[in-house]
């Protein structure tokens, strides 16, 4: 018996420092397990975040084609006003096309400018990361090209 009460008054140190590695290397794996875990929340995080971000590019691009709508709607109607005004009523409906012509194809450009971002919300919830970042700068080159158009439109002097 005072072998073995001899031998653990020698190793006890040994046995406690074992002891205390091993409840560190569980730990170690609780808090590995805890770090990958937010590391997938945070991707899934950020994912979310840029869908939001491409599906509220998307409205705003959709937001300045419709305002660049009422715009094409009020210079026709300046120019329906000034034909009534200054134009004789028996004149050539071709004059009156021509005046308005440019207002109807920077509408359809605007509308096929739009095009592209035409997709279902569903598939862009399917985008990767990558994907979605594109998705996004394609809606910001969009609403700015749509914008500028409006700087095209010449109302009658």
């Amino acid at each position: 018996m005072d072998s073995i009460l001899g031998l653990i008054r020698n190793h006890f140190f040994e046995g406690a420092s074992l002891l205390l590695a091993a409840g560190a290397l569980i730990y170690a794996a609780m808090a590995l397990r805890v770090a990958k875990q937010a590391l997938v929340t945070a991707k899934m995080s950020d994912v979310a975040t840029l869908k939001l971000k491409a599906h509220e590019g998307r409205e705003r691009a959709e937001q300045i084609f419709l305002s660049l709508q009422s715009t094409c709607h009020d210079t026709r109607s300046q120019w329906s006003l000034h034909h009534d005004r200054h134009c004789p009523t028996l004149g050539s409906q071709d004059f009156r096309q021509d005046d308005t012509r440019h207002i109807s194809e920077i509408e359809n450009q605007g509308r096929t400018l739009l095009r592209p971002l035409e997709i279902d919300l569903s598939e862009l919830g399917t985008m990767d990361a990558a994907a979605l970042e594109d998705y996004i700068q394609l809606a910001h080159r969009t609403a700015a090209r749509i914008e500028k158009l409006r700087f095209r439109l010449s109302p009658p002097k």
